[in-house]
């Protein structure tokens, strides 16, 4: 019976330590992957930044420059009226 009770102590201490292991893998890579959010998060501001203005005078010129000629010539030509009978 004490050798019984001896190997079951050694497996739930093997898992007790597999446990202990996992849960410090996963949150060793949580601070990582947030570190990595983080570095990303500021590349991605930097580019907004920059890209902003760009798209600003973008949009200004497409909605000053850009719109619809009601009455421009289209060179097509409609065909003559003719009267059916």
């Amino acid at each position: 019976m004490e050798v019984l009770v001896k190997i079951l102590i050694g497996v739930v201490g093997f898992f007790t330590t597999l446990s202990v292991g996992f849960i410090g893998w996963v949150g060793l890579s949580i601070v990582e992957l947030k570190t990595d959010v983080a570095e990303t998060h500021g590349k991605v501001a930097a580019n907004y930044e920059m890209i902003k203005p760009m798209w600003q005078n973008f949009l200004a010129e497409k909605s000053i420059g850009n719109l619809a000629w009601l009455n421009a010539a289209t060179g097509d030509e409609a065909a003559p009226k003719t009267e059916m009978e």
